[in-house]
């Protein structure tokens, strides 16, 4: 049909890392019970990074280039794994979810930034749709934003960046490669901060390593290769637009799980971000 865009096979292979990232959520959401922030961040990490390199570990040595941008990358996976941990703490699972699909519109904004082009005004009402959600969805009946919800937005920040950043990395870069060893910086980052700044535990009940294996194989080993892999044919305002389909798989998969019930005013919101996201 005229006008249509046909779907791709790396549009299926984003979607399918949107699935696995609404997943994540839960898995969080289950692990903050019983392990610090920074710890399941360094956890998540320290597994599917050994993971990926003993299944791949003749295709991903890497160069100097390729290390030096999986060291930014993995400064940002780290950040936005730690601005989401702490978010949840004081966030469900499904508001976060929806904050986070917010990077559909900061993607545009960043990558013009960086590019140095204005973005046109169809970007701009998506931009104002999308932070006019979060306004609904973040404060609150006194008009203050709870700290949780701040957080989350940090992280929908950090992500935006990081998509742009791999895009402009894979102009250089092999994306497996990248894909990898980004894991295994954010996995340094996370181990030095949590050793820094927590009081950790090991002796975890089996709901905590659950989530930690879901998170460590799932979220991560396949998410964070399947967006990286999908992203050397894929724009990176398209990688946002398909990365928009995460918050509406946590919202469906929090409903389930934690039984959470949005407000009214969280549910106009969410649907202003889901049309930004549409219309993005």
């Amino acid at each position: 049909m005229k006008g249509v865009r046909k779907i791709s096979k790396s549009d299926l292979i984003m979607a399918s890392a949107a699935l696995a990232w609404g997943f994540s959520y839960i898995f969080m959401k289950l692990g903050l019970e019983s392990i610090a922030p920074l710890q399941l961040g360094f956890m998540r990490f320290a597994i599917a990074f050994p993971v990926l390199l003993l299944i791949f570990r003749k295709r991903v040595i890497p160069n100097s280039t390729e290390l030096r941008y999986s060291m930014v990358l993995g400064l940002l996976i780290f950040a936005l794994t730690a601005f989401y941990n702490f978010g949840l703490k004081t966030t469900e699972a499904s508001t976060a979810g929806f904050l986070a699909g917010t990077t559909v519109a900061m993607v545009p904004l960043i990558n013009g930034v960086l590019s140095r082009k204005i973005p046109g005004k169809k970007t701009m009402l998506c931009v104002i749709l999308a932070f006019g959600g979060i306004a609904l969805m973040s404060f609150t009946e006194s008009f203050s934003m709870e700290g949780g919800a701040l957080l989350c937005i940090a992280g929908a920040v950090s992500y935006a960046v990081q998509i742009v950043i791999t895009g402009r990395a894979l102009r250089h870069c092999r994306a497996l490669t990248v894909a990898v060893w980004q894991l295994g910086f954010a996995a340094l980052y996370s181990g030095i901060s949590s050793f820094l700044f927590e009081t950790t535990s090991y002796a975890l009940p089996l709901v905590g390593w659950s989530a930690v294996l879901g998170l460590a194989l799932l979220s991560s080993a396949y998410g964070y290769v399947a967006q990286t892999m999908a992203q050397k044919k894929v724009a990176p305002e398209r990688i946002g637009f398909l990365y928009a389909l995460e918050p509406v798989f946590c919202g469906i998969l929090a409903f389930l799980f934690f039984h959470e019930v949005m407000s009214w005013r969280e549910l106009i919101g969410a649907v202003m971000i889901v049309v930004s996201i549409v219309l993005g």
